[in-house]
């Protein structure tokens, strides 16, 4: 998965700036979310397509992160995640933007319709579950139903100066796994770029 995006990172600064005008800019960028002891750490490539006139526009990013997130049952969940995500807002000096974002590997990788286990605690419905396996000798399958394909909505500011910003940012995140949940769902972070 990891030489899949450096490979998507590497074509991305080889055609980008092809495509982009002279106002629009193509960068690189490390990042940081977290949410006490929760973080999601990443790497990620940006194309900020704005007016040359109002600096309003669009951002495209695209980052490979690893993330370790404590679940709803108290258990440290790690996972590898690949936002795609877009920003609209002002670019300038100052910038100030509104995203929204999914995990590419999720939406395209796994087919979540068919998370197929077993039910681990008892209550009513296993307990109908084992009568029908006992007098029917079948069982009936539970499926995951809330395994959705992670994604985020956030807000964030920051400044630029020549080749470099540094931005603040805050993420709504839904995140969970075949099996949990993410506990924690709003993180806060920290964002360097470099421009090209």
């Amino acid at each position: 998965m990891f030489k899949i995006y450096l490979l998507f990172c590497l074509l991305s600064l080889l055609c980008l700036p092809t495509l982009a005008s002279q106002h629009d800019q193509l960068a690189v960028f490390v990042k940081s979310e977290f949410n006490g002891d929760d973080y999601i750490n990443g790497i990620g490539t940006e194309l900020w397509l704005t007016d040359n006139l109002s600096n309003l526009g669009l951002a495209v990013s695209s980052s490979l992160g690893k993330g370790k997130v404590k679940d709803t049952e108290g258990w440290q969940q790690e996972f590898i995640s690949w936002d795609f995500g877009i920003k609209y807002g002002y670019f300038s000096d100052v910038f100030a933007y509104v995203e929204v974002g999914v995990d590419l590997s999720e939406l395209i990788l796994q087919d979540r319709d068919e998370d197929e286990y077993d039910e681990r605690h008892y209550d009513g419905e296993l307990v109908i579950e084992i009568a029908d396996a006992m007098l029917f000798g079948e069982s009936r399958k539970r499926y995951d139903q809330d395994n959705d394909v992670d994604a985020y909505l956030g807000a964030g500011l920051g400044v630029k100066l020549e080749h470099f910003a540094i931005e603040a940012f805050s993420r709504y995140r839904q995140i969970d796994g075949e099996y949990w949940k993410a506990d924690n769902q709003v993180f806060t972070g920290v964002k360097l770029t470099v421009f090209f």
